[in-house]
């Protein structure tokens, strides 16, 4: 309906020119300027059904991703082939580190269109750069998107997010007769010891935590002494330090913990094992894992890259994000069923509640401190 009713504005537009052409009146110039800009807006609104419908014959996007999320991106992609007669091709890739190192060793011929990265990451390979600025002509549902989720250089916007808190096993804690701890600091407490474990300093979690304990005891991100102190002088006490999801889900169906700051997404499947699982707001502030999408630079297809960017975070997808990928949409107009809003960041308040980071200091310091931390507190 909406490319019929562009067709017809062109052709409106066409036939103004033609009886302006035949007749001639007082106000000749002005109704001819009236049908020359009439002209022009119908001549952009069929180039824009023009785009819209685009033909991409068959071509093939390549989305670096992560390897749990492959499945869902093809889901969630299926109505973009369609449109653009093109596959969406996954390149998936574990960890972020390991994207990004590919990205790199490729970035004089990437094999990718897109990249899918957190926030960190995507900082570092923008940095390197690896991306193109995201095409506000073709990607314009930016302004719709939580400020949270904007890239202010202009590159690739958040497409979803997840956030870390404190999960915790409420049967365990009751048996043991213990409180609900209430910040990231008490989990290093003695009443607490055997029982929780914590993301490595390797892990996207791991600087973010490191950052949130410092500045609630006196520190700052650029001086993080006093949480890698508290963890040298604790580390007894932590059970693990995991570096994947699946050692956190293992932690807890084995009893090896019960406490842990883990990612919201990760809740149902916990519970869905037969855990009493609850989730508790650290008094530093739950902190947001955004995962972005990019356009590699010099890939195969830029022009169909920047239009998957835009599908992304277009209200239409948003819609479906929560569903398909377990995690929060960052478009404003996007709703999220009910069932799920008992876990996920949804709306505007649980969004500006987010504790951000300088995510240019922690990779300039994230060196440092990973070679600290292994050292001094993770010791084999």
């Amino acid at each position: 309906m909406q490319k019929k009713k562009l067709v017809a504005l062109a052709l409106g537009a066409a036939l103004a020119l033609s009886l302006a052409a035949c007749g001639g009146s007082a106000s000749e110039e002005t109704e001819a300027a009236q049908t020359e800009a009439a002209a022009a807006e119908g001549g952009e609104a069929a180039a824009e059904a023009e785009a819209e419908t685009k033909d991409f014959e068959g071509a093939e996007l390549v989305v670096a991703t992560w390897g749990w999320a492959e499945a869902g991106l093809k889901e969630l992609a299926a109505e973009f082939e369609e449109t653009y007669n093109c596959t969406i091709v996954t390149d998936p890739t574990s960890g972020n580190g390991d994207r990004l190192n590919k990205l790199m060793a490729e970035k004089n011929a990437p094999t990718a269109d897109v990249a899918l990265l957190t926030k960190n990451y995507a900082d570092m390979g923008i940095s390197e750069g690896l991306f193109d600025p995201i095409d506000t002509s073709v990607v314009t549902s930016v302004p719709d998107l939580y400020d949270i989720a904007i890239d202010e250089n202009g590159y690739g916007p958040c497409y979803s997010l997840c956030r870390y808190g404190i999960m915790y096993n409420v049967d365990a804690l009751e048996e043991a007769g213990l409180p609900v701890p209430t910040s990231y600091v008490e989990l290093f407490d003695d009443k607490y010891a055997g029982m929780v474990t914590l993301p490595d300093m390797t892990s996207t979690a791991g600087p973010y935590l490191l950052v949130a304990m410092a500045e609630a005891l006196g520190g700052s991100v650029e001086d993080v002494t006093p949480a890698m102190e508290l963890m040298q002088e604790k580390k007894d006490n932590i059970n693990l330090w995991y570096t994947t999801n699946s050692d956190v889900v293992n932690a807890f169906t084995t009893g090896e913990a019960c406490i842990t700051v883990f990612m919201d997404i990760n809740m149902p499947s916990l519970v869905d094992s037969g855990l009493n699982i609850a989730w508790t707001d650290a008094e530093e502030g739950s902190f947001a894992a955004p995962a972005t999408v990019n356009v590699v630079k010099g890939c195969q297809n830029p022009e169909l890259a920047q239009l998957f960017v835009e599908y992304l975070i277009c209200e239409d997808t948003q819609n479906r994000i929560a569903e398909v990928l377990n995690e929060a949409p960052v478009n404003k107009n996007a709703s999220v069923p009910e069932a799920l809003q008992a876990y996920l960041a949804t709306g505007e308040e649980a969004m500006a509640v987010l504790k951000e980071f300088d995510e240019t200091a922690i990779n300039d310091n994230k060196e440092e401190w990973i070679d600290t931390f292994q050292r001094t507190v993770n010791i084999d």
